[in-house]
Protein backbone atom coordinates (compact mmCIF):
# COMPACT_ATOMS: atom_id res chain seq x y z
CA UNK A 1 0.00 0.00 0.00
CA UNK A 2 1.08 3.37 -0.98
CA UNK A 3 -0.36 5.24 1.48
CA UNK A 4 -2.15 4.77 4.94
CA UNK A 5 -5.26 6.41 6.60
CA UNK A 6 -5.79 7.55 10.07
CA UNK A 7 -9.84 8.14 10.48
CA UNK A 8 -10.74 10.43 13.05
CA UNK A 9 -14.31 12.01 14.16
CA UNK A 10 -16.10 14.10 16.59
CA UNK A 11 -19.94 15.09 17.39
CA UNK A 12 -20.90 18.84 17.83
CA UNK A 13 -24.47 20.32 18.13
CA UNK A 14 -25.64 21.57 14.91
CA UNK A 15 -26.68 25.32 16.62
CA UNK A 16 -22.91 26.08 17.95
CA UNK A 17 -21.25 24.29 14.62
CA UNK A 18 -23.07 26.91 12.87
CA UNK A 19 -22.25 29.72 15.04
CA UNK A 20 -18.25 28.84 15.22
CA UNK A 21 -17.75 27.37 11.56
CA UNK A 22 -20.41 28.70 9.40
CA UNK A 23 -19.28 32.10 7.55
CA UNK A 24 -21.53 31.47 3.94
CA UNK A 25 -20.29 34.72 2.11
CA UNK A 26 -16.81 34.31 2.96
CA UNK A 27 -16.56 30.68 1.89
CA UNK A 28 -19.03 30.35 -0.76
CA UNK A 29 -16.86 32.89 -2.36
CA UNK A 30 -13.97 30.26 -2.65
CA UNK A 31 -16.43 27.90 -4.20
CA UNK A 32 -17.02 30.49 -7.23
CA UNK A 33 -13.25 30.13 -8.04
CA UNK A 34 -13.85 26.09 -8.24
CA UNK A 35 -14.63 24.71 -11.67
CA UNK A 36 -17.28 22.61 -10.01
CA UNK A 37 -19.11 25.60 -9.07
CA UNK A 38 -22.51 25.40 -11.11
CA UNK A 39 -21.50 22.30 -12.81
CA UNK A 40 -21.85 19.78 -9.80
CA UNK A 41 -25.57 19.16 -8.33
CA UNK A 42 -23.80 18.67 -4.92
CA UNK A 43 -22.08 21.94 -4.61
CA UNK A 44 -22.90 25.72 -4.77
CA UNK A 45 -25.22 27.36 -5.89
CA UNK A 46 -27.32 25.04 -4.11
CA UNK A 47 -31.05 24.86 -5.44
CA UNK A 48 -32.84 23.85 -1.97
CA UNK A 49 -32.61 26.01 0.95
CA UNK A 50 -29.55 26.16 3.04
CA UNK A 51 -31.32 26.86 6.49
CA UNK A 52 -34.10 24.48 6.11
CA UNK A 53 -32.00 22.35 5.17
CA UNK A 54 -29.41 22.32 8.42
CA UNK A 55 -32.22 23.38 10.90
CA UNK A 56 -33.62 19.50 11.02
CA UNK A 57 -30.93 18.17 12.03
CA UNK A 58 -29.62 19.06 15.71
CA UNK A 59 -25.84 17.06 15.68
CA UNK A 60 -22.91 17.16 13.53
CA UNK A 61 -21.12 14.33 13.37
CA UNK A 62 -17.70 14.76 11.68
CA UNK A 63 -15.39 12.41 10.31
CA UNK A 64 -11.76 13.22 8.84
CA UNK A 65 -9.72 10.75 6.57
CA UNK A 66 -5.48 11.81 6.81
CA UNK A 67 -4.39 9.88 4.06
CA UNK A 68 -0.55 9.62 4.90
CA UNK A 69 1.76 8.83 1.36
CA UNK A 70 4.20 6.95 1.11
CA UNK A 71 7.36 8.79 0.84
CA UNK A 72 8.32 6.85 -2.17
CA UNK A 73 5.14 8.18 -3.72
CA UNK A 74 6.08 11.34 -3.48
CA UNK A 75 9.15 11.16 -4.78
CA UNK A 76 8.12 9.06 -7.94
CA UNK A 77 5.32 11.96 -8.91
CA UNK A 78 8.26 14.40 -10.01
CA UNK A 79 6.09 16.21 -12.99
CA UNK A 80 2.69 18.31 -12.06
CA UNK A 81 0.93 15.52 -14.27
CA UNK A 82 2.02 13.09 -12.07
CA UNK A 83 1.52 14.76 -9.05
CA UNK A 84 -2.47 15.16 -10.11
CA UNK A 85 -2.84 11.53 -11.12
CA UNK A 86 -1.56 9.78 -7.96
CA UNK A 87 -3.50 12.54 -5.76
CA UNK A 88 -6.55 11.68 -7.26
CA UNK A 89 -6.22 8.24 -7.33
CA UNK A 90 -5.52 7.90 -3.67
CA UNK A 91 -7.79 10.61 -2.93
CA UNK A 92 -10.90 9.14 -4.84
CA UNK A 93 -10.25 5.37 -3.41
CA UNK A 94 -10.13 6.54 0.22
CA UNK A 95 -13.24 8.91 -0.64
CA UNK A 96 -14.99 6.03 -2.32
CA UNK A 97 -14.65 4.07 1.04
CA UNK A 98 -15.69 6.77 3.48
CA UNK A 99 -18.85 7.58 1.54
CA UNK A 100 -19.87 3.91 1.19
CA UNK A 101 -19.48 3.52 5.50
CA UNK A 102 -21.39 6.96 5.68
CA UNK A 103 -24.19 5.74 3.58
CA UNK A 104 -24.62 2.50 5.14
CA UNK A 105 -24.55 4.55 9.10
CA UNK A 106 -27.65 6.68 7.78
CA UNK A 107 -29.68 3.29 7.39
CA UNK A 108 -28.95 2.94 10.79
CA UNK A 109 -29.96 6.14 11.89
CA UNK A 110 -33.00 7.10 10.60
CA UNK A 111 -33.66 10.70 9.64
CA UNK A 112 -30.12 11.28 9.14
CA UNK A 113 -28.16 13.01 5.85
CA UNK A 114 -24.30 12.26 5.24
CA UNK A 115 -22.48 14.85 3.73
CA UNK A 116 -19.25 14.20 1.31
CA UNK A 117 -16.25 15.85 1.10
CA UNK A 118 -15.58 18.01 -2.01
CA UNK A 119 -18.25 17.66 -4.31
CA UNK A 120 -20.14 14.49 -5.37
CA UNK A 121 -18.20 12.11 -7.84
CA UNK A 122 -20.41 9.49 -8.51
CA UNK A 123 -20.60 10.28 -12.77
CA UNK A 124 -18.07 10.77 -15.05
CA UNK A 125 -19.52 14.30 -15.65
CA UNK A 126 -22.64 15.62 -14.18
CA UNK A 127 -25.71 16.14 -15.71
CA UNK A 128 -25.87 19.90 -14.12
CA UNK A 129 -23.67 21.12 -16.86
CA UNK A 130 -26.35 20.19 -19.12
CA UNK A 131 -29.08 21.59 -17.44
CA UNK A 132 -30.70 17.94 -16.45
CA UNK A 133 -31.57 16.65 -13.47
CA UNK A 134 -29.59 14.66 -11.24
CA UNK A 135 -28.91 10.61 -12.09
CA UNK A 136 -28.83 9.53 -8.85
CA UNK A 137 -30.37 11.25 -6.17
CA UNK A 138 -30.76 8.92 -3.94
CA UNK A 139 -26.86 8.50 -3.25
CA UNK A 140 -25.84 12.73 -4.13
CA UNK A 141 -24.82 13.97 -0.86
CA UNK A 142 -23.67 17.49 -1.08
CA UNK A 143 -20.25 18.72 0.59
CA UNK A 144 -19.94 20.53 3.84
CA UNK A 145 -18.27 23.33 2.12
CA UNK A 146 -21.14 23.90 0.17
CA UNK A 147 -22.73 25.75 3.22
CA UNK A 148 -20.15 27.54 3.89
CA UNK A 149 -18.14 25.86 6.58
CA UNK A 150 -14.72 26.47 7.47
CA UNK A 151 -12.92 23.52 6.82
CA UNK A 152 -9.31 24.28 7.71
CA UNK A 153 -11.21 25.38 11.06
CA UNK A 154 -13.28 22.08 11.41
CA UNK A 155 -10.59 19.29 10.97
CA UNK A 156 -8.18 21.25 13.20
CA UNK A 157 -10.28 22.48 16.10
CA UNK A 158 -12.39 18.62 16.06
CA UNK A 159 -9.86 16.65 13.77
CA UNK A 160 -6.74 17.83 15.34
CA UNK A 161 -5.35 18.04 11.69
CA UNK A 162 -4.20 21.31 9.88
CA UNK A 163 -5.11 21.12 6.13
CA UNK A 164 -1.98 21.84 3.66
CA UNK A 165 -2.49 21.85 0.02
CA UNK A 166 -0.75 19.75 -2.68
CA UNK A 167 1.45 22.59 -4.52
CA UNK A 168 5.11 21.81 -6.47
CA UNK A 169 4.70 18.05 -5.04
CA UNK A 170 2.80 15.95 -3.29
CA UNK A 171 1.85 16.91 0.38
CA UNK A 172 3.11 14.47 3.08
CA UNK A 173 -0.70 13.61 3.84
CA UNK A 174 -4.24 14.67 2.60
CA UNK A 175 -7.36 15.39 4.58
CA UNK A 176 -11.09 14.28 3.71
CA UNK A 177 -13.49 15.37 5.56
CA UNK A 178 -17.46 14.18 6.08
CA UNK A 179 -20.40 14.22 7.99
CA UNK A 180 -23.29 13.22 8.98
CA UNK A 181 -26.40 15.07 10.20
CA UNK A 182 -28.87 13.32 12.67
CA UNK A 183 -31.06 14.18 15.64
CA UNK A 184 -29.31 12.38 18.26
CA UNK A 185 -25.40 12.38 18.77
CA UNK A 186 -23.89 8.98 16.72
CA UNK A 187 -23.76 6.36 19.68
CA UNK A 188 -20.00 4.72 19.89
CA UNK A 189 -21.09 1.06 19.35
CA UNK A 190 -22.03 2.39 15.55
CA UNK A 191 -18.82 4.02 14.95
CA UNK A 192 -17.24 0.88 16.25
CA UNK A 193 -19.74 -1.29 14.06
CA UNK A 194 -18.09 0.76 10.83
CA UNK A 195 -15.02 -1.00 8.36
CA UNK A 196 -12.64 1.81 8.90
CA UNK A 197 -11.56 2.35 12.48
CA UNK A 198 -12.73 5.87 13.36
CA UNK A 199 -10.86 7.27 16.23
CA UNK A 200 -11.98 10.27 18.57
Amino acid sequence: MDYSVEYRKNSIEMELFRQRYQDREKYLAYCQECPKYNTVWSCPPLQIDADDYLSKYAWVNVVGAKIILDPKVIEKADTPKKIRAEGWRIVTEVKQKVEAEMLKLELQLPGSIALSSGGCSLCRECTRKAGKSCRQPDKMRYSMDAFGFDLSAITKDMLGIEIIWCKDRLPDYFTLIHGILTMEKVPEKLWQSMKIKVNQ
